[in-house]
């Protein structure tokens, strides 16, 4: 997936203009790549775009935010204070990463989140 494309397909998915889907963007993403453990923000950002790789955020311990702290950090960066309009742009987000990512690469990444920020992803996940 393209820059252009992905920024597109969060406009329309969010409803909002192509600057408020960049920012959309860069807030979750930054948001996601500190909630992630080891080298699998490494892992996500090799797989987006170039423009939005570097939107990824390195933690190497992870953070152990729920879904609740998730939407607000986000909703912080993205200067946003609805919650309803925040949870819908994280979705957006979220869905079209998911899009964009490999199953292998959807799948571990979705194995360090808990099941309220999985479920902004929108896409089924194997119970094991």
């Amino acid at each position: 997936m393209k820059y252009e494309q992905l920024i597109s397909t969060v406009r329309q998915r969010a409803n909002l203009s192509d600057e408020e889907a960049a920012r959309s963007v860069q807030a979750v993403l930054s948001v996601l790549g500190e909630r992630l453990a080891g080298r699998e923000a490494d892992h996500l950002a090799a797989q987006l775009p170039d423009r939005v790789d570097r939107y990824v955020t390195r933690n190497p311990q992870g953070r152990r935010w729920d879904v609740g702290d998730f939407l607000r950090i986000v909703g912080e960066r993205e200067q946003c204070a609805d919650a309803d309009l925040v949870r819908q742009h994280a979705q957006a987000v979220l869905r079209t990463v998911a899009d964009a990512l490999d199953d292998d690469e959807r799948a571990d990444l979705l194995a360090q989140l808990p099941g309220g920020i999985v479920d902004l992803f929108g896409v089924p996940t194997p119970r094991g």
